[in-house]
């Protein structure tokens, strides 16, 4: 859906302007708030948005229509006011009824009603720009920690000993293994047995 929006009543709203605010001071302000709404909008959004400023404050050497990251900027070059200009627009398009007005001045949102334009208020499309910010932003990855299964307590450890310990002295191990050099001689396995248990007794 195409949107105009009323720059320095929506920057306003945002609490980015002020009166001690000087011209390159101003400029950085306003770049800012157009750098905040194309991060906000998909590149279709952008393209289809039109942002509208007083010429009064316009920067040096501009010019009356420029784009910023796929946004038409305009300034109020040959009307008294943006509101001016934004009723222009808005008299002037084919299809009003797709369009949105971005504005918490009266006057311009009697210009849009009269269109049949949707109206947006300043601070409900502040609100959507911060929703819309958030939700393009990275998804944070989340670290899950599996926990490592604890050892076996002493008796557990004396029990399962004892079970393997009856298995491979019983007659047909020994009978499976007989002459097997590789298989372990009693004090092999009676070594390996205190080996076990003094690990896990330093658990």
């Amino acid at each position: 859906m195409r949107t105009i929006i009323d720059g320095y009543n929506v920057m306003f709203a945002a609490g980015l302007m002020g009166p001690k605010l000087g011209p390159e001071k101003f400029r950085k302000v306003r770049l800012r708030f157009l750098n905040d709404l194309a991060a906000a909008l998909d590149p279709v959004d952008a393209h289809q948005t039109t942002v509208v400023f007083d010429a009064n404050d316009a920067p040096d050497h501009f010019s009356a229509a420029t784009k910023h990251k796929g946004i038409s900027v305009f300034f109020a070059v040959d009307h008294d006011s943006a509101d001016e200009r934004i009723e222009d627009l808005i008299a002037k398009d084919s299809n009003p009824r797709s369009l949105t007005v971005v504005s918490s001045d009266h006057r311009i949102q009697r210009a849009a009603s009269r269109k049949k334009a949707r109206i947006v208020s300043a601070d409900d499309f502040l609100t959507r720009m911060d929703s819309l910010k958030e939700r393009k932003r990275p998804a944070k990855v989340v670290k899950v920690e599996i926990p490592r299964e604890e050892a076996p307590d002493g008796d557990e450890a004396a029990f399962w000993l004892e079970e393997f310990r009856e298995v491979v002295e019983s007659p047909e191990a020994r009978e499976i293994y007989r002459g097997d050099p590789s298989f372990p001689t009693d004090e092999e396995l009676a070594q390996i047995a205190r080996e076990v248990e003094e690990e896990f007794r330093r658990r």
